[in-house]
């Protein structure tokens, strides 16, 4: 059984109030100030594999928790444990631009994208070898080598009496507190609580324990009931590794003939050794490009009290020790590594001292951070009795309240109500995900989140930087997390470093050309140099959204002077060199395929294709305006006007010659999200088919929210429709721990938990709130008789924006404006919003140009907006009709 419990107020039907009230805590509650309603996934089953698993962490420390039979496990993982091994000596040369222009151009060079067959050459060529090397889709570093890919860390596991009959297990994990609770509960009454998380500063595992009603009676067996092992098996044999994956999926994934696997080495196997008195577990990866002498980790264990033992494995080369449990106590697992301060030996033993340095109570800790996290209670459900004294004082407690502060910092940026909890509980569950996993700074998660990852993955894990890398990423700066999303540019830095090579060795060109695959490892060379893969100029200008993104969000000249427009304007360079003026005078681009087709033979088929133009003019445009906020670069400006000013058509077709307001919204759109239409009211109809249809995702669900999130801009779906398509895919495809899968197990086999589902929440945040082009859309496709409300919601502009949904109507408005300037939004009633400030005082509206109304704004300054009396909804058809339909729907079976 699995649930998710609104605590406290766990309802389905709204009351008319206030957007403040509608959206903080509800009386008696225990959550700090400005927090919503308190959620708990709760899980009464046994979740058996890592990917399922509860998490927990910290954006760089991350823990999956799962069972087997009679044992509890915490599966670590984290951002930079990675085999970052690159073997290309059966590699081919990267081939410079102009060999593949060559090829394509001069030989007809037709090969799949995969290299799932060989390339032909449709008109001759003098070097079939040459062609059939590079025309693999990828080099056999990619395709025949596991690795580099993500590792993970190791695990504790807490070993439960095996004997007990009738053993249960329940989780209750709070999300707005950062922390798990677990109940073992046998029929003869004997249970076991713990409770466990990870803090936000520190790379260590807290878990705290009591078992109850262990008495002669109970006793079954002759030793201590409990004991945890703390452990890292050795990497395995590729070949075996891959024949049981293949007997276990049927996916093939991992099969190499005899004489490639032969090439791959396992890493060195873990090794208990003694530091500073105390046994660890260290793990070792070969010296690489980015950590010269190597890169480790340690796993440390810290116990209240107990022998720490190491155990013989060597004939399996695994590292194992045993900590003995009593009855009650606490349990530290660090897990420093290379990244971390001064080295994983100075962390465990600064983590030693602050360990054993004092017996503080927990009174002193709250005296020290009450004023910053402005809490009222303990981070964790309280055990009801026999508390293990080191609970409440000592460093384990400061980082219990550590971790509650955390938590509450984290979720008073931003909240959602909604009237179907199944959608509610979708945004706290994939936030909370999204917390545990990443972190600004720290290498974000590639394919698949840290804990759950196997000893090797699919697509070695990578970071793909279409929609793969990028999607995750969609949801923060709108729900105003801004240390999450900024993760990403972490990512990108690998990119463009790597890029910089690709563009000077193989373009002959300034800037970076941003790699279709990539890993978060300092590069020598193209890690993907073949084709038709490697050499897609479209990605270039897909990572410039983000940074464009964040900067129009947050107004933050400063960021975009260290970090946004750096990235930009290589990214711009790039094209500027790479477009070439032809006989026409326009300038095209040639070679380059999109998506991820393969090579026809055809030259016109890589040249100026739609997908590369519309997102080399994306990049360009966005480097103007950069540079013009910044006032540098006015040279640069020049060459990129004179590249928009006479670029060629997309696929030949010439271009769209806009005007006026239809013109602003097309070129501010990024092109993955769509066309950037005015806005236009949703298309609402009677109909309760839900969209998109089940055919989208019998398979892979992963794309959702790429389509979605255009389709949903382009104002042409019925809300009702995508609400109902968007439910389905969520109980579809949603985990025990609230994760939406991406790809089925059936096809792909228990891979790890998907990263790129994690930007579900972007659809869900664009059916409220839409700002693209600078101006605000209110609910632009919500459904009728779903209520909702959300609070600091981030707007371009440097706007928090709150709203409230009710019967059918966007009911009131809240803006706060960060840096002042205007104010733009379409109004969601049929006649002009009134304004005032939060004094009351009213505030001028201008008269709408194309539908929308502006007024001043000062910086720090709240605008409240609501309906003038006496305008009309304009809804059709009635809600009633509406609600009947969907009240047949669901008696239909229907989601």
């Amino acid at each position: 059984m699995i649930r998710m419990i609104i605590a406290a107020a766990c309802v389905t039907a709204f009351t008319a109030q206030p957007i403040a009230g509608h959206l903080n805590t509800s009386a008696g509650e225990t959550a700090a100030p400005g927090v919503a309603t308190r959620h708990v996934l709760s899980v009464a089953q046994p979740l058996l594999v890592p990917e399922d698993g509860l998490l927990l962490g910290n954006g760089d420390l991350s823990v999956s928790v799962y069972q087997s039979r009679d044992q509890i496990r915490w599966r670590f993982g984290k951002g930079d444990v990675w085999d970052r091994r690159i073997d290309t000596s059966d590699d081919p040369k990267p081939p410079h631009i102009q060999e593949i222009a060559h090829g394509i151009a001069e030989e007809g060079w037709k090969c799949p994208p995969y290299g799932e067959s060989e390339a032909v050459a449709l008109k001759g060529t003098k070097n079939p070898e040459r062609m059939r090397e590079l025309c693999k889709g990828a080099p056999a570093s990619y395709n025949k080598r596991p690795y580099p890919c993500p590792k993970p860390v190791g695990e504790l596991a807490l070993q439960l009496p095996p004997d007990l009959p009738g053993l249960r297990i329940r989780q209750d994990l709070s999300i707005e507190q950062g922390c798990l609770r677990i109940t073992a509960h046998a029929d003869n009454g004997v249970e076991l609580r713990a409770t466990c998380f990870v803090p936000p500063d520190d790379n260590v595992l807290v878990v705290r324990w009591e078992l109850l009603n262990w008495t002669d009676q109970t006793r079954m067996g002759n030793g201590p009931p409990l004991r945890f092992a703390l452990y890292r098996w050795a990497d395995p044999d590729y070949r075996q590794f891959g024949q049981r994956f293949f007997a276990e999926s049927g996916h093939g994934a991992f099969l190499l003939s005899d004489k490639d696997a032969a090439k791959v080495k396992p890493l060195p196997p873990p090794t208990v050794r003694q530091l500073t008195g105390r046994p660890v577990i260290e793990q070792t990866f070969p010296p690489d490009p980015t950590f010269p002498q190597g890169f480790r980790y340690l796993m440390a264990p810290f116990v209240s009290r107990g022998e720490i033992h190491a155990i013989p494995m060597g004939a399996v080369r695994e590292a194992r020790l045993h900590i003995a449990a009593e009855n009650s106590g606490w349990l530290v697992v660090a897990v420093p590594s290379s990244n971390d301060g001064k080295g994983p030996e100075a962390e465990v033993a600064r983590l030693a001292a602050a360990i054993s340095g004092g017996r503080r109570g927990l009174s002193h800790f709250r005296g020290e951070h009450a004023a910053a996290a402005n809490l009222r209670s303990v981070p964790c459900p309280p055990q009801k009795s026999g508390q293990s004294p080191i609970s409440d004082q000592g460093q384990p407690a400061k980082w219990a309240y550590e971790t509650k502060a955390a938590a509450a910092r984290f979720w008073s940026h931003s909240a959602v109500r909604i009237g179907d909890p199944l959608l509610e509980n979708l945004w706290y569950e994939t936030f909370h995900a999204r917390r545990c996993t990443t972190k600004a700074g720290k290498p974000p998660p590639g394919l698949f989140l840290p804990s759950t990852v196997r000893d090797f993955s699919h697509w070695h894990g990578d970071y793909h930087t279409n929609y793969n890398l990028q999607q995750p990423f969609w949801a923060d700066f709108t729900a105003n997390q801004l240390e999450v999303g900024d993760a990403y540019f972490t990512a990108i830095q690998y990119f463009l470093q790597m890029g910089r090579i690709i563009a000077r060795k193989y373009y002959g060109t300034r800037g970076a050309f941003i790699q279709l695959s990539g890993y978060p490892i300092v590069a020598t060379d193209d890690v993907l140099g073949a084709v038709p893969m490697g050499r897609m100029a479209y990605m270039t200008g897909w990572a410039v959204t983000p940074h464009w993104q964040r900067y129009l969000l947050t107004k933050n000249n400063k960021w975009l002077a260290e970090v946004g427009y750096p990235a930009i304007r290589e990214c711009a360079l790039f094209y500027t060199d790479f477009m070439q003026k032809r006989g026409d005078g326009l300038y095209h681009i040639f070679p380059s395929n999109q998506g991820e087709d393969g090579f026809t033979g055809d030259a016109k088929d890589y040249t100026d294709r739609a997908q590369v133009m519309q997102y080399a003019h994306y990049c360009l445009r966005t480097a103007i305006l950069a540079s013009e906020v910044l006032r540098v670069d006015a040279d640069l400006r020049q060459q990129w006007r004179d590249r928009l000013d006479h670029a060629a058509g997309d696929d030949g077709k010439p271009l769209v010659r806009l005007t006026g307001i239809a013109k602003h919204f097309r070129e501010a759109n990024p092109p993955e999200f769509g066309l950037g239409r005015p806005y236009q009211p949703a298309a609402r109809s009677t109909s309760t088919t839900p969209w998109p249809n089940v055919e989208a995702d019998r398979w892979y669900a992963g794309q959702y929210p790429l389509f979605a999130v255009p389709s949903i801009r382009s104002g042409n779906l019925n809300p009702e429709g995508v609400y109902l398509g968007m439910k389905r895919i969520i109980q579809r495809w949603r985990h025990p721990n609230g994760l939406i899968w991406a790809m089925s197990i059936a096809n792909y086999g228990h891979a790890g938990a998907w990263t790129e589902t994690l930007g579900i929440c972007a659809p869900l945040e664009e059916m409220m709130l839409e700002s693209f082009g600078g101006v605000l859309r209110i609910f632009p496709c919500w459904p009728s008789e779903v209520a909702a409300s959300f609070r600091d919601f981030r707007a371009e502009g440097a706007f928090l924006v709150s709203a409230r949904w009710e019967h059918g109507a966007v009911r009131e408005i809240e803006v706060v404006s960060e840096k002042g300037g205007p104010c733009r939004l379409y109004s969601p009633w049929s006649e002009a919003p009134v304004l005032r400030t939060s004094d009351g005082k009213t505030v001028e509206v201008s008269k709408p140009i194309g539908g929308i109304y502006e007024f001043a704004t000062k910086a720090g300054q709240r605008y409240q907006i609501q309906r003038r009396p006496g305008s009309k909804r304009g809804l059709s058809p009635s809600a009633h009709q509406l609600t009947q339909n969907l009240q047949q729907a669901r008696m239909r079976g229907e989601p």
